[in-house]
Order: C-alpha cells, then structure tokens, then sequence
C-alpha cells in the first residue's frame, strides 16, 4: 500500500512539473520584452519621452537614438502641437527607407507607457497591425504574458501619413540596420531631425528600398 500511494504521489509531482515547465516555455516564448521608443512631435523639435538602450530621455530634444542592428524597434511618437507632421528614417544621402511597418495604438496606450518608469520593460501585444495592449514592469520581471508579434515586411512604407491632431499617436516598427543614418519628419527637416547610430552588424544594408 505504501509503495502504491509514493507511486500515486511521484506521478502527481511529475505531472505538475511537467505541467508547470510547459507554462514556462509558453509565457517565456510569448513573453519577450520589447524595445519601444516614444516621441513627442513638436514644430521645434522631436521630444524624447523614451529611448532605446540605457539612454535616459528627460524631455530631450531631437534624441541620438542609439540601436542594435537586426533588433526590431516599436516607435510611437504623440503630436504636441496640432501642426502637422510624419516620420520616416533616411540614409546618409537622405534618403528615405522603405523600412517601416505602420501601426495602430491608442492614446491611452501610449499614455500607460509614457507614465511607466523610464527603466521599465513594455511588453506588446500585438495583432494584425493593431498594439492592442502594453504590460509593463521592472526590468528583471517576467513581462506577463503578452505577446509581440514578428515584423511584417509585406506592406513597408518609406514615411507615415501626416497626423495633424493634437494629442493623436502614431506608431510604426522597424529593424534597425547599418544604412540608418536619421530619423525625421518630412514637413519640418529643418527642426524635427535626430541621429540614428546602429551598433553592430555590417556592410551597405542589404537590399533596402529607398525613395526620395
């Protein structure tokens, strides 16, 4: 009887842990933290809100955004002033880059991340082109269950659609590539520009699109 019972009490503890280790694999696999960067568009400059890497924003104007090439980016950047503006990253020559995947969000997403922690992961979910939600929390925590999703490259654009009201969002992803020089809204070149510097990889950038 006793050694029926430790037999019961093994599979149970076995089914439980192998239960337990396919959850992990689950939510770790659904669950990456997710490089988001936030903008604020102002005629006067690009407002940093929230940059890549260690960068520390603080109302920054025109940030260097400082990228890993082949890491994929969630920009989204809140029109401050009801001006219109857009966005699009060019090469050296300045060139535009047939390299951005156009997003939805909602204001009060962007607003969520904005209000978050400057050292906070975000973790998307992302479906079908839509940010329908953001987890967000300390950098050595799990990230929840959210998922991102994996940038689409059927429908690319070299720059957004100009957005002219105040408090609207705007969101696009990208894979950082060596070819990427800066980031800019093509209404106000003059003010709204900022650096781009892609750390790693190599070479011209591949086949990328370009247009002016």
């Amino acid at each position: 009887m006793t050694q029926k019972s430790s037999r019961r009490r093994f599979l149970k503890a076995a089914a439980a842990t192998g239960a337990l280790a396919g959850l992990n694999a689950t939510v770790l696999a659904q669950s990456p933290e997710q490089d988001v960067i936030l903008l604020g568009g102002y005629t006067r400059a690009w407002q940093g809100y929230r940059l890549p890497g260690q960068a520390t924003a603080e109302g920054s104007s025109n940030p260097t955004l400082n990228l890993q090439a082949g890491k994929t980016y969630t920009l989204m950047w809140q029109n401050g002033d009801g001006v219109g503006h857009n966005f699009a990253i060019q090469d050296s020559q300045g060139n535009n880059l047939q390299v951005l995947e156009p997003l939805t969000v909602q204001q009060d997403t962007f607003q969520q991340i904005n209000e978050s922690d400057e050292n906070a992961s975000v973790s998307l979910q992302i479906s079908s082109g839509n940010i329908t939600g953001a987890f967000t929390g300390n950098q050595t925590a799990g990230g929840g269950n959210q998922t991102a999703g994996q940038q689409s490259t059927e429908s690319l654009i070299a720059s957004t659609q100009i957005l002219s009201e105040q408090g609207a969002v705007q969101a696009v992803r990208f894979t950082a590539s060596p070819e990427m020089a800066q980031y800019i809204c093509l209404v106000h070149p003059n003010t709204m520009v900022g650096d781009i510097k892609v750390q790693g990889g190599g070479g011209g950038g591949g086949n990328q699109t370009t247009t002016q």
